[in-house]
């Protein structure tokens, strides 16, 4: 919670049916609600902690005020690691859950598998919190369509935590514009990519470096787990998969991931690394690009970028640039999406602390986030400390207009240009908010996991198009062991809306991926898959 900032990365338990209208603020209560080092919100700083931070010391303000008008309130810390998938769901079904966790990290940050498991009980339901708190009606504009999709019919399972325009590319723009290359652009691809990566190798220090999910960006810009993902609703799962039907276009990306590599030696890649990892390695030097979320440009702590800036004693607009992510080879592009994290509330809180949860969380988000921020500004008239990590672009309306400076005096002007661009991007259809949310246990991403690990890892007796059609009966022969519990008629009905959905979005946004893929795929493979 380094000065007033925090990071949000992107079996069944009974749940708690949530009433709402709980005891309000005054009225004395007896709830203890426990989160894991501050977040969402955590314990008062020690005097030491706020002598020593100014962001604590406004965090501490904020707090004293809404315990005082919430009497009876008390905040431990838990020792869980939330962060961590199976130690967090491992918890919740056990009971022991904090008060509040990240609400995408029950599904692994994928969006099917967090509605699967909000279905399921893991997280409390907290729709009529949500009205009592008007918390809809209060979010920005960029925020609420994206928000909105989390309902699951009419119902919500979680509260949003921040909004951000998604990932992208960070890189070293000093160190592009010595050696004379050609910067990033919204149109750049990842050809363009390895040419930069391979002109900013120099020495120890990489052209990039990818983490596990990054590995794969270079082959979904073209869609390759799309196009992979069949309707099969004659089939137990109403899934099939098929890499090897259009292997020639993916193996050509798949040998340039590899050439990076081991050719140009232009990549630090590593399946087991982790965004803050990559984060680390970018200031460290040792790559001059690193593939995050757009709130890694913004971060605080020892790894941040701006420290990097002050140890060069340029401003940051002169060290480093970010750049929504490239698009594929005919022009299609949704890796840059906008996106609204998530708060999850323990199952087993009763309706009292979980009504003083969303009153903290709601208290901390819009006036107490007011609060806070004018503080930090008084204490430090430094506009890194109020806009880090997303508070550049607030959740809630009013925000920005009650806090002194501006994220473009933070950050500078070229940096806010791309987020508000990449803000504008249209966002495309998920299935998560396509198909209905699936109550039975699904097949694992592993063998995908392992074959990305196996063409980043292995020099040499790699085959790419038998590793495809491997990749193909091993998921198809897995999905055999497992049933949905969607009716073929409802997923045919939401498998329709979905890539209906999809065609026009392409047609809109990108025309020659209509044209020239999408349109052959989907009346010859989709369409014939979901008639039967």
């Amino acid at each position: 919670m380094a000065a007033g900032g925090v990071v949000a990365f992107g079996g069944g338990a009974l749940a708690s049916c949530s009433k709402g209208g709980g005891s309000g603020a005054g009225e004395a209560v007896d709830v203890t609600l426990t989160t894991h080092d501050g977040w969402p919100f955590g314990v008062m700083p020690t005097a030491k902690e706020q002598k020593d931070n100014p962001g604590l010391k406004a965090y501490a303000g904020v707090l004293r005020k809404w315990l005082k008008d919430n009497p009876g309130v008390k905040i431990k810390n838990s020792a869980l690691d939330v962060w961590n998938q199976e130690a967090l769901t491992t918890a919740i079904t056990g009971g022991t859950a904090p008060s509040a966790f990240p609400g995408d990290v029950i599904g692994g940050w994928n969006r099917a598998n967090v509605r699967s498991q909000m279905i399921q009980g893991l997280v409390a339901e907290v729709t009529d919190y949500i009205e009592q708190y008007k918390v809809q009606e209060k979010l920005e504009d960029y925020a609420t369509p994206i928000w909105e999709k989390w309902a699951i019919d009419g119902k919500f399972y979680a509260a949003p935590w921040i909004y951000n325009v998604g990932p992208g590319l960070h890189y070293r723009i000093d160190l592009i514009r010595e050696k004379g290359l050609k910067e990033p652009t919204p149109e750049w691809t990842w050809d363009d990519v390895r040419e930069l990566a391979m002109g900013l190798t120099e020495g120890k220090r990489k052209g990039i470096v990818l983490q596990r999910w990054g590995l794969d960006l270079g082959l979904n810009a073209d869609g390759m787990d799309f196009h992979s993902t069949i309707p099969a609703p004659q089939n137990g799962w109403n899934w099939k998969w098929d890499y090897s039907a259009n292997a020639d276009s993916w193996v050509p990306l798949i040998e340039r991931l590899r050439a990076m590599i081991f050719e140009d030696k232009s990549v630090l890649a590593d399946v087991s690394l982790a965004d803050g990892d990559t984060l680390s390695a970018f200031v460290r030097g040792d790559a001059a690009m690193h593939n995050n979320t757009v709130v890694y440009f913004t971060a605080t702590g020892e790894t941040a970028p701006a420290n990097l800036a002050k140890k060069l004693d340029k401003p940051i607009g002169e060290v480093q640039g970010w750049m929504t992510q490239p698009v594929g080879t005919n022009g299609r592009s949704n890796g840059t999406q906008g996106q609204v994290d998530l708060v999850g509330f323990s199952p087993d809180l009763e309706d009292d602390a979980l009504d003083k949860a969303m009153s903290l969380l709601v208290y901390r988000q819009q006036a107490g986030w007011i609060a806070e921020k004018n503080a930090v500004y008084e204490a430090t008239k430094d506009p890194m400390q109020i806009y880090s990590w997303a508070d550049f672009m607030p959740l809630y309306k009013g925000n920005l207009d009650a806090v002194p400076s501006s994220p473009e005096e933070a950050w500078g002007e070229t940096f806010m240009n791309e987020v508000r661009r990449a803000g504008q991007t249209p966002i495309a259809p998920n299935e998560a908010f396509y198909f209905p949310p699936e109550p039975n246990p699904a097949p694992t991403n592993t063998a995908r996991e392992d074959v990305t690990s196996r063409w980043t890892s292995e020099r040499s007796n790699v085959d790419p198009r038998a590793d495809l059609q491997k990749l193909d009966n091993t998921r198809n022969q897995q999905a055999q062991s497992f049933s949905s519990g969607v009716a073929d008629e409802e997923f045919i009905k939401a498998a329709s809306g979905y890539f209906e959905a999809h065609a026009s979005y392409w047609q809109e946004n990108a025309p020659d991926y209509y044209e020239n893929v999408f349109k052959d795929w989907y009346e010859g493979t989709v369409l014939p898959a979901l008639k039967g």
